[in-house]
C-alpha cells in the first residue's frame, strides 16, 4: 500500500528542485567570488614579484655603486700605503745619514781633547763642535719622532685598507647571494606569468597589494632602515679612510720639508765646523810662523851673545899681559938702589896703568858674568818657544787630521762634504823638527 499522496509526492519534487535551484545559486556565486579570488591572487602575486624584482634590483645596483666606491677607495689607500711606506723608509734614511756626522764630530772633539794641556782652550772650533753636535742630535730626535708617526700611519692605513676589503668581501658575497636571487626570481616570474597570465581586468583592477602592504608596513621601514643604515656605515668608512688619506698626505709633505730642514742644518753646522777648523789652522800657522820667527832670532841672538863671551874672555886674558908686566917691573923697580928708589913718573905711570888695566878686568867680569846671566835666559826662553811651538804643531796636527777625516755612513762611503776638503801647501806644510815624536814615529 503506498505510504505517500500525490501532493506529497509533488511537493517532495518541487522542494527537491528548489533546493538544486538554490545550490545552483550558491555555486554560481562561489563560481564568481572564486574567479575574482584567482584574478586577484594572480594579480597579487605579478605585483609582489614585480616588488620583489625592483627591490632586488635596486639592491644589487646599490652593492655595485658601494662595491665601486670601496674599490677605488682600496685601490687609493694601497697608493696611499705605499707612498707612505717610501716616505718612512726617506725619513729613516735621513735618519741613519745621520750617524757618520754624528760620529764624525764626536770623534773631533775627542780627539781635540788630546791636545797638550797649553792648546786646550775653549776656542771657536769646540764651540762649533759642540753645537754641530747638538744639532745633529736634534735632527735624530725629530727624525726618530717622525718616523714612529710614519709607521703609526702606515699601521693605520692597513688598518684602514683591511677593513675596506674586508667589507668588500662581505658585499661581493652578498651582491652573489642577491643575483642569483635576482636571476631564480626573474625566471619564476616568468614561469608564472606563462603558467597564469594576468587577466584581461589585471589594468582596471585596483591595487590589493598595497592594501596587504600596509599590514607589513613597520617590516617594511625598518628593512628600508637597515639598507639606509648599511649604506650610512659604507659612506661612514669611506669618509674615514679619506680622512686618513689626507692626514697621511700631510704627514708625507711634513717629512719631506722636515727632512730636507734637518738636512739643512746639518749641512750648515758642518759647515760652520769646518770653517772654523781652517781658521783655527791658519791662526795656529800664523802663530808657529811667529813662534818659528822669534826662536831664529833668540838662537841669533844666543849665538851672538856666545860670540860676544868668547870676545870678552879674549878680552879678559889679553889683560893679564899688561897686568903681568906692571906688576914685574914693579918688582924689578923695587931692586932699586935707596937714592933711586923714588916715585918717579914711571912709577906713577906703571901704577896708573896697573889700576887701569885692573879696573878693565873688572868691568870686564862683571860684562862676563852679565852675559853669562843673559845667555842662559836666552836658552830658558828658546827652550820655552821650543816646548810652545811643539805643543801647536801637535795642535796644529789634531786639527789637520780632524780637518781632512771623512766621515763613513752605513753604505761604507764617505759622508758628503768631508772629503771633498782643500788645503793650501802652506797650510799642510809642518816643520818636521818642530813635530812630537809621537807624530813623527806615526808618520
Amino acid at each position: 500500500m503506498s505510504m505517500h499522496t500525490p501532493e506529497e509526492w509533488a511537493h517532495s519534487a518541487a522542494s527537491n528542485m528548489s533546493e538544486a535551484r538554490a545550490a545552483q545559486y550558491n555555486a554560481h556565486r562561489q563560481i564568481e567570488t572564486s574567479k575574482r579570488s584567482h584574478e586577484g591572487v594572480v594579480c597579487d602575486n605579478i605585483s609582489m614579484y614585480d616588488t620583489l624584482h625592483n627591490s632586488m634590483s635596486n639592491k644589487v645596483k646599490n652593492s655595485y655603486r658601494l662595491l665601486e666606491k670601496l674599490q677605488k677607495r682600496a685601490e687609493s689607500l694601497e697608493a696611499s700605503v705605499q707612498k707612505m711606506g717610501t716616505s718612512q723608509a726617506f725619513v729613516e734614511k735621513g735618519l741613519r745619514d745621520k750617524d757618520a756626522p754624528l760620529q764624525l764630530c764626536a770623534w773631533r772633539l775627542e780627539q781635540r781633547e788630546k791636545r797638550p794641556l797649553r792648546e786646550q782652550v775653549r776656542d771657536n772650533v769646540e764651540i762649533a763642535l759642540e753645537e754641530e753636535k747638538a744639532v745633529l742630535m736634534d735632527t735624530q730626535r725629530r727624525l726618530s719622532d717622525a718616523a714612529k708617526r710614519s709607521k703609526a700611519m702606515v699601521a693605520e692605513l692597513s688598518q684602514a685598507l683591511d677593513e675596506v676589503r674586508h667589507d668588500i668581501e662581505q658585499k661581493l658575497q652578498a651582491l652573489s647571494v642577491d643575483e642569483m636571487c635576482l636571476r631564480s626570481t626573474e625566471r619564476s616570474m616568468h614561469a608564472v606569468l606563462e603558467r597564469t597570465p594576468p587577466p584581461p581586468s589585471a589594468r582596471s583592477r585596483g591595487s590589493p597589494n598595497k592594501l596587504k602592504m600596509s599590514r607589513h608596513q613597520v617590516a617594511l621601514q625598518e628593512s628600508s632602515k637597515n639598507e639606509v643604515h648599511r649604506q650610512q656605515d659604507c659612506e661612514r668608512l669611506n669618509r674615514a679612510c679619506i680622512q686618513r688619506e689626507d692626514a697621511a698626505k700631510a704627514l708625507r709633505e711634513e717629512n719631506a720639508k722636515l727632512v730636507q730642514r734637518c738636512e739643512t742644518a746639518a749641512h750648515e753646522a758642518a759647515a760652520r765646523s769646518m770653517k772654523r777648523l781652517q781658521e783655527r789652522v791658519h791662526d795656529n800657522q800664523a802663530m808657529r810662523r811667529r813662534l818659528e820667527t822669534e826662536l831664529r832670532e833668540t838662537q841669533e841672538k844666543i849665538d851672538h851673545t856666545k860670540g860676544t863671551m868668547s870676545q870678552t874672555k879674549y878680552q879678559i886674558k889679553a889683560l893679564e899681559e899688561p897686568i903681568d908686566l906692571t906688576s914685574s917691573c914693579a918688582a924689578w923697580r923695587k931692586q932699586r938702589a935707596h937714592k933711586e928708589h923714588i916715585a918717579d913718573p914711571v912709577s906713577t905711570a906703571l901704577q896708573e896703568h896697573r889700576v887701569t888695566v885692573l879696573q878693565a878686568q873688572r868691568e870686564l867680569i862683571n860684562h862676563h858674568q852679565s852675559e853669562k846671566g843673559h845667555l842662559k835666559e836666552l836658552q830658558d826662553r828658546r827652550e820655552r818657544l821650543k816646548e810652545d811651538l811643539r805643543d801647536k804643531t801637535a795642535s796644529l796636527h789634531i786639527d789637520v787630521t780632524c780637518l781632512t777625516h771623512e766621515g763613513v755612513g752605513h753604505d761604507r762611503k764617505s759622508s758628503a762634504g768631508f772629503s771633498n776638503t782643500k788645503l793650501s801647501r802652506s797650510t799642510m806644510k809642518v816643520d818636521r823638527s818642530m813635530m812630537p815624536r809621537g807624530v813623527q814615529s806615526a808618520r
